[in-house]
């Protein structure tokens, strides 16, 4: 062999081994590049898929938020209506009541009130108080007891109010007691 044949067949062992260099660094290099892009695509989907539950869950608390705040207005709006619908009711039960206090049956229920009271407590001495409204049927009532009737100073919607001072009692018969006792029990279900 010549020292040209020599030569090329170095320079030709020498291209290969360079050519076999070069593809295995390409090809490691490719590899890495490859395996750096996977691990970008993951951080990047695991990013998105985090950002993603991010807006849902802000989305739902303002959903929430949303929800409460309208459920408040809503339970604000039928508490208003209910408090108005309650007022109404016991304004037309306040006129009903007005309406009987005029009619004879009233007289014959104080006359039925104070019997009942004297009966219970017929040995001792008690005062029975009227509505300062009903000041005209005093004189109907002392005809028909035989015990102290008054009329009270202040209003109470009718009815009648025994005082038993030996007993430290008091008998409440009034409609304004029964009336607001109605009102705190009162409840519009829906």
């Amino acid at each position: 062999m010549t020292i040209e044949e020599k030569m090329e067949h170095f320079r030709s062992i020498s291209l290969e081994s360079a050519n076999n260099q070069s593809v295995e660094s390409l090809s490691s290099y490719k590899k890495s590049l490859d395996d750096e892009l996977e691990i970008y695509k993951e951080s990047a989907k695991k990013l998105s898929e985090d950002s993603k539950h991010a807006r849902m869950n802000q989305v739902r608390a303002n959903s929430k938020k949303n929800l409460a705040s309208s459920q408040m207005i809503i339970k604000k709006q039928l508490t208003n209506k209910q408090s108005e619908i309650k007022s109404k009711i016991f304004e037309m039960v306040r006129n009903k009541i007005a309406e009987y206090r005029k009619t004879p049956e009233y007289l014959e229920l104080l006359k039925s009130q104070i019997s009942s009271v004297q009966e219970t407590y017929k040995d001792l001495n008690i005062t029975v108080y009227i509505d300062s409204e009903d000041s005209h049927l005093l004189n109907p009532l002392k005809e028909s007891f035989h015990v102290n009737i008054q009329v009270y100073d202040k209003d109470f919607l009718g009815g009648t109010r025994t005082i038993v001072p030996e007993k430290n009692i008091l008998i409440d018969y009034s409609f304004k007691t029964r009336l607001v006792e109605e009102q705190e029990n009162f409840a519009i279900t829906l």
